[in-house]
């Protein structure tokens, strides 16, 4: 029998890059689902946390950050993050305590593509640590004389602060109907896609400058091995690097192998936890002269056009 007052929807996490939207979604899941790094333009695709209680069901939709595309990947994620603006029940914008006390031009194009989409809308402070208390008010003051907003909250998503308020303004705008996810799951990114989204947060990490913007984690194998009790004891992984210059891949490999050594360990570590088993990783380095705009190679890596159903 369904619960009459039990709520249900899509919302997206949106916002301008390294505003926090994925270290957002982590806490709220209490699982590491999305890479979250100091650096912009981490969130590549479309990724899905399912958070459920007594009163409600939320599938959270952590969106690319919204900047200005170089190329046909970052085209790609931008469409992304609009469809999932235009799409879900209800917005969450992100924006940075620190900012101006002005609008950004990149949160008045989220906010008029919201409310064009007759969306409701959620204004999210973010990073309040870092700021003293007194400049909060005058920058949500901007906001909310530019649009109505259904609520206003000021978090720390990385101290996981404001966050339980977060939650209860989101179930106040759901619509009331029955969950739309019933096999249990949290999240869409598989073992598979999370083994290569660790790679990719690895090389984010420790690779400085443009390298990491060039670089794109296939992986090629992924086998599991089964005790006779059919509990899993050990997969082995072998995953591909692809990066669009040769100097990249000498940078990824560096001095006697040394880079991608140290890059194959951390991120053996993190899979293994990730999977609850140890786990054998092999990393290749690839070169794809200018993948990032050649529309096979991306729909190949799985950066072509994405929906929100699940």
């Amino acid at each position: 029998m369904p619960k009459t007052n039990f709520k249900c929807g899509f919302v997206t996490l949106a916002g301008r890059t390294n505003i926090g939207k994925s270290t957002l979604l982590n806490q709220i899941m209490q699982a590491e689902i999305a890479i979250a790094t100091h650096k912009p333009q981490t969130t590549r695709h479309l990724i899905k946390g399912i958070y459920q209680d007594e009163q409600c069901q939320i599938i959270f939709i952590d969106s690319p950050g919204m900047h200005q595309p170089a190329d046909q990947l970052g085209r790609n994620m931008r469409k992304a993050a609009s469809v999932a603006i235009q799409e879900t029940d209800a917005v969450v914008l992100l924006i940075d305590a620190r900012s101006e006390l002005e609008i950004g031009e990149i949160e008045k194009q989220i906010i008029d593509l919201a409310t064009s989409s007759n969306k409701d809308l959620i204004l999210v402070v973010n990073k309040i640590d870092l700021v003293e208390k007194t400049r909060i008010l005058p920058l949500i003051q901007e906001y909310i004389k530019y649009t109505d907003f259904k609520a206003v909250v000021p978090i720390s998503a990385k101290n996981n602060d404001g966050i339980d308020l977060l939650l209860a303004e989101i179930k106040d705008v759901l619509p009331k109907n029955s969950p739309l996810i019933i096999d249990g799951s949290y999240t869409d990114q598989t073992e598979r896609i999370l083994a290569a989204e660790y790679i990719r947060a690895e090389i984010i990490e420790q690779i400085s400058e443009e390298v990491p913007y060039s670089v794109a984690i296939k992986i090629e194998e992924f086998n599991e091995i089964f005790d006779i009790n059919h509990l899993r004891v050990k997969v082995q992984i072998h995953a591909t690097i692809f990066v669009d210059r040769e100097n990249h891949k000498m940078i990824l490999l560096g001095k006697k192998g040394r880079q991608i050594a140290a890059l194959g360990k951390a991120s053996r570590e993190r899979i293994s936890e990730m999977l609850d088993c140890p786990c054998d990783l092999m990393l290749y380095v690839k070169v794809r002269t200018d993948w990032r705009n050649k529309y096979s190679q991306l729909k190949e890596l799985g950066y072509s056009s994405q929906d929100l159903i699940l």
